[in-house]
């Protein structure tokens, strides 16, 4: 009987496959992906988590083509250095590496033309966000990930936006009504935290821009064949067959248009969970009204089996070797596969650089994007013909900002591109801004004042969002005893964690250390206040 059962399970494991990988083949996109009027040189990348990572590494490989990066729960480039130990160790909840042995490899890299220049990061416009519910990422991190491009960038250049104070958890945050709450982690990883991620990382690279579009879309998320970008199979590259663009009803009729490249984290591919992320993840709308391709690159989850696959059951973005050890590089085989995807986006440019039009004039639309404890986030729109900009500051009155001749010059260096991430400011503080352009060593006239109120500290935080088995092997958890052995408590609360045993591996737990040895289940940190300025 037993080998009866042991038989017909294999038979019926046998028929899944092969009916998986029919219809598979039959359900695959027939689409090719299209061409357009895009200047790649004005591309911009985000991730979250494994996506954060890529996104990162992305950048890094080809930083002369990038112009703006944003990473929700990421670390620093080339974090892992070919060691999954150190990817589900150091890189996500314990202390990071040396940034300045990441830099190093990096500048190695760059002069043996495995990479572009790093030179070309100190221009990049960076967002970062780490929520102080993320225990996955952790916060030291994120951290990390900032110092690396401080290494780059200047903090007077203002091109490095940090928010580090939100009651997040790790997902890609939005504002979508049916999202998980903010502080839940797991399910499809999108969350609404209120708080529009995606519209904060395009301003911030781009400057400000027409606001999202709010009704029907002019466009279409559109399924294409990604296996043309890559050889081998794709689950020996750990990429599937089948990828997403969005293009607005302008792009399709070979207007100027701009490509951003947005890439879902661990277990978020369509595969998993539908069409969650390319169409709710926030960058559609914006993309819409501001003549911008958005590419959704899919990974594929896949397990080791007789050498033939890696091993990668949550379809994570390859940032610790799973596919080679050229994963960071310029000819890491899922970076080349993503760069030929948005080479054949921009084949049909035609040289158009800019669509603004008008005289020399003061900076117009500044607003204060958002606030951290330390930071404001500006932007403005590009002035026709401006070298670069100046950015004023002043601390503000009880009730108003004070007379304009008071501002004081905050950056150095002329500011390029049009938005800044002032820093070093203090927490709960209301601070002024205005800008000016700079053309043939002459500055416009100011443009109007905008004021912020910086955001308060995060309150003390240390989550972990772990596997049971991970739990207890990391010395959170402890084994029960007598009839209890088969399960593991909460060092110091002794809550129920889960039991041994295969599922463990499995089985996601949130634990909060609340003092010395001492952790609670499934209890997010609340927040301390009300995010500043909101």
């Amino acid at each position: 009987m037993l080998e009866l059962t042991k038989r017909t399970l294999k038979q019926i494991a046998t028929l899944a496959f092969v009916v998986s990988t029919v219809c598979g083949a039959i359900g695959a996109a027939q689409n090719s992906l299209g061409s357009y009027n895009v200047n790649i040189k004005e591309t911009s990348v985000s991730g979250i988590s494994s996506g954060a990572d890529m996104a990162v590494q992305f950048a890094v490989a080809h930083s002369s083509n990038i112009k703006g990066v944003g990473a929700l729960a990421g670390g620093p480039y080339y974090c892992a250095q070919d060691d999954v130990n150190k990817a589900t160790g150091s890189c996500m909840i314990g202390a990071p590496p040396d940034v300045m042995l990441l830099k190093q490899k990096a500048d190695d890299w760059a002069k043996q033309g495995e990479i572009d220049s790093t030179s070309n990061l100190a221009a990049q416009k960076v967002w970062i966000l780490s929520g102080y519910n993320d225990g996955v990422v952790k916060t030291p991190v994120v951290d990390a990930l900032v110092k690396f491009y401080s290494l780059y960038s200047d903090s007077k250049a203002g091109n490095i936006y940090y928010k580090n104070d939100l009651p997040a958890a790790h997902a890609q945050l939005t504002s979508w009504s049916k999202a998980q709450a903010c502080n839940v982690t797991g399910g499809d990883f999108m969350d609404n935290c209120n708080y529009d991620a995606a519209g904060l990382i395009l301003q911030h690279s781009y400057g400000t821009v027409h606001p999202r579009k709010t009704g029907t879309l002019s466009g279409k998320v559109i399924e294409f064949r990604q296996s043309e970008f890559f050889s081998g199979s794709s689950s020996s590259i750990g990429m599937d067959e089948t990828a997403y663009v969005y293009v607005p009803n302008s792009c399709a009729h070979q207007e100027p248009c701009r490509v951003h490249i947005a890439f879902h984290g661990c277990g978020q591919n369509a595969k998993t969970i539908g069409s969650d992320f390319y169409e709710h993840a926030g960058y559609n709308e914006w993309a819409d009204s501001n003549n911008m391709i958005v590419l959704y690159p899919q990974t594929k989850a896949t397990s080791y089996s007789f050498g033939l696959a890696p091993t990668n059951p949550l379809g994570c973005w390859d940032w610790w070797g799973y596919t080679d050890s050229n994963y960071a590089q310029k000819d890491g085989r899922q970076i080349m596969a993503v760069e030929k995807m948005l080479e054949r986006l921009a084949e049909k440019y035609t040289g158009s650089q800019s669509t603004l039009t008008g005289a020399f004039g003061s900076p117009k639309s500044l607003v204060a994007l958002d606030s951290s404890p330390s930071r404001v986030a500006l932007a403005w729109t590009p002035v026709p013909g401006a070298e670069g900009y100046n950015v004023y500051r002043a601390r503000k009155g009880d009730t108003n900002c004070p007379d304009t001749t008071k501002f004081k010059k905050v950056n150095d260096a002329i500011i390029q591109g049009s938005s800044y991430a002032d820093s070093g400011l203090m927490s709960k503080a209301n601070y002024c801004y205005f800008v000016k352009a700079v053309h043939n060593k002459k500055m416009s006239a100011a443009s109007a004042v905008v004021s912020r109120r910086t955001a308060g500290e995060a309150p003390a935080c240390d989550p972990y969002f772990r596997s049971v088995y991970m739990h207890w092997q990391e010395d959170r958890s402890h084994m029960g005893s007598g009839f209890s052995w088969y399960k593991t408590y909460a060092n110091g609360s002794n809550e129920y964690v889960g039991d041994v045993g295969p599922s463990s591996l499995s089985t996601w737990v949130l634990l909060t250390r609340t003092g010395p040895g001492v952790y609670v289940v499934g209890r997010p940190c609340e927040p301390a206040s009300k995010i500043a300025g909101k």
